[in-house]
C-alpha cells in the first residue's frame, strides 16, 4: 500500500513573502505546493499547473463544500511526498480552522519583520492589482502611496492577531510548527534546510529557485509619498528603523 504524502499548509498575512515561500518549496522534487487554493477570487494551484492540466474542482465546488474539496487537494499528490498550499486571513474560515486544528497536516507559520513594507506592498497591490508576478516584462509601473499611521497600526494589529492566534491554537492543541521570517529566507539557505526537515524531504536546499519576482524597491523613500513626515514624526521609534531599512 503506498505511502500518504505529508500534508501541510503555509500561514501568512498578506504580503509577506508567501508566494516567494510556495515557489521554493514547488521547486522541490518531492514537494506539490500550490498557492491560495481557498481565495474568494479563484484557485490558484502551482505555477507547473496552471496550464489547465489539473484541476480539484470548480469554484462552485469549493462553496458547496469546501471540506471535500480539502480532501481533493491532499489526494491529488501527482506521486509527490508532500502536499501543500498557502492560506491568508479572511479566506476560508471553515478550512483553515479544519487545518489548524488537524494535527496530521503539518503547519508552516511566516512573517515579514518590516511591517511597514508590509503594509506598503499591500497598499501596492491594490492600486496595481498584481498580488503575484512571476516575469519581470509584466511587472506593472510602481505607483507611489501615501501611508496613514492609524491605518498602518490597524494593519499591523490585525497581521499580529492573526498570526498570534495560530499559535495560540497549536500551543493549546500541543502541535508542532515551523515559523519562517521573509527576511531570513532571502539572506540564509538554513531557513529552507530547516523547512525541508520539517516536512521529511531530502534538504536540497542548493538547488530550490523561487520563481516570483520581488516588486517594490527596498528603499521606501522610492514608494512613499509622505517619506518625510513620517522620518520626522518616527524618529527615535521602532517603526524610524524600519522605514530607512534597505532590507528586502
Amino acid at each position: 500500500m503506498p505511502r500518504e504524502s505529508t500534508r501541510f499548509v503555509i500561514l501568512a498575512a498578506p504580503r509577506t513573502g508567501s508566494n516567494m515561500l510556495c515557489t521554493i518549496l514547488d521547486s522541490h522534487p518531492q514537494i506539490l505546493c500550490h498557492h491560495e487554493m481557498f481565495n474568494p477570487g479563484g484557485v490558484f494551484y502551482a505555477l507547473g499547473l496552471r496550464d489547465g492540466s489539473f484541476n480539484v474542482g470548480t469554484l462552485e465546488d469549493r462553496s458547496r463544500d469546501p471540506l471535500e474539496f480539502l480532501q481533493r487537494i491532499w489526494m491529488a499528490d501527482l506521486g509527490h511526498s508532500c502536499v501543500g498550499f498557502k492560506m491568508t486571513h479572511r479566506q476560508n474560515e471553515t478550512v483553515f480552522n479544519a487545518v489548524l486544528n488537524d494535527p496530521s497536516v503539518k503547519k508552516i507559520v511566516l512573517r515579514r519583520e518590516n511591517r511597514i513594507k508590509t503594509y506598503v506592498s499591500w497598499l501596492v497591490a491594490q492600486q496595481t492589482g498584481q498580488w503575484e508576478v512571476y516575469r519581470k516584462t509584466d511587472l506593472a509601473r510602481r505607483p507611489r502611496v501615501a501611508v496613514d499611521e492609524a491605518e498602518l497600526r490597524q494593519h499591523i494589529t490585525e497581521n499580529d492577531y492573526y498570526l498570534s492566534q495560530i499559535e495560540r491554537v497549536l500551543e493549546a492543541t500541543r502541535q508542532q510548527w515551523v515559523s519562517m521570517v521573509y527576511e531570513r529566507l532571502l539572506a540564509n539557505s538554513d531557513e529552507c534546510a530547516r523547512v525541508l526537515e520539517f516536512l521529511g524531504v531530502a534538504p536540497e536546499a542548493c538547488a530550490l529557485e523561487p520563481k516570483s519576482i520581488r516588486q517594490n524597491p527596498t528603499n521606501l523613500r522610492e514608494l512613499i509619498c509622505n517619506f518625510d513626515d513620517l522620518d520626522r514624526a518616527w524618529r527615535g521609534t521602532p517603526l524610524h528603523r524600519e522605514l530607512h531599512s534597505l532590507e528586502y
